[in-house]
C-alpha cells in the first residue's frame, strides 16, 4: 500500500508540473493552446507501457535479483495508480472548463449584428 502512495503521489506531482509547463507555454505564446491533460496522459500512458516491458520482459527473466518488482500484483499497484492520476487529470481539466464557462457570464458576451436575420456572440 505504501508504494502505491507513493506511486499515485509521484504522478500527481508530475501532473502538476505538466499542467504548469503547459499552462505557462499557452499563456507566453501564440499559436494553439496545449492541453495539459492530454500530454499528461500521452506521458503516463507511455510510462506504463514501458513499465509493463520492463515487468515482463527485463525483470522476469532476473527474479532472482529483481522479484518484487516483477510480480503480477506490483505491476497491477503501479498501473492501478497510472489510471489514478489518468483519471484525475480529465476530472481536473473536466472541472477547470466548468468553472471557466461559468464564469464568462452572457451578458458580457459582444454582440455584433451582422444582419437583420442573425446575430454574433463573441465572448470577452
Amino acid at each position: 500500500m505504501v508504494n502505491f502512495l507513493f506511486d499515485v503521489f509521484s504522478n500527481l506531482a508530475l501532473l502538476a508540473t505538466v499542467l504548469l509547463v503547459c499552462g505557462l507555454y499557452n499563456r507566453f505564446t501564440a499559436g494553439p493552446a496545449v492541453n495539459g491533460a492530454h500530454v499528461f496522459a500521452a506521458l503516463a500512458s507511455t510510462a506504463l507501457a514501458l513499465d509493463a516491458a520492463l515487468t515482463f520482459l527485463v525483470f522476469a527473466d532476473a527474479q532472482n535479483r529483481y522479484g518484487q518488482f516483477s510480480a503480477p500484483a506490483a505491476f497491477c499497484q503501479r498501473a492501478g495508480a497510472y489510471l489514478f492520476s489518468i483519471v484525475a487529470a480529465f476530472a481536473w481539466h473536466s472541472l477547470a472548463r466548468r468553472k471557466r464557462d461559468t464564469g464568462v457570464r452572457a451578458d458580457k458576451a459582444l454582440v455584433i449584428r451582422t444582419s437583420p436575420y442573425s446575430e454574433s456572440h463573441l465572448r470577452m
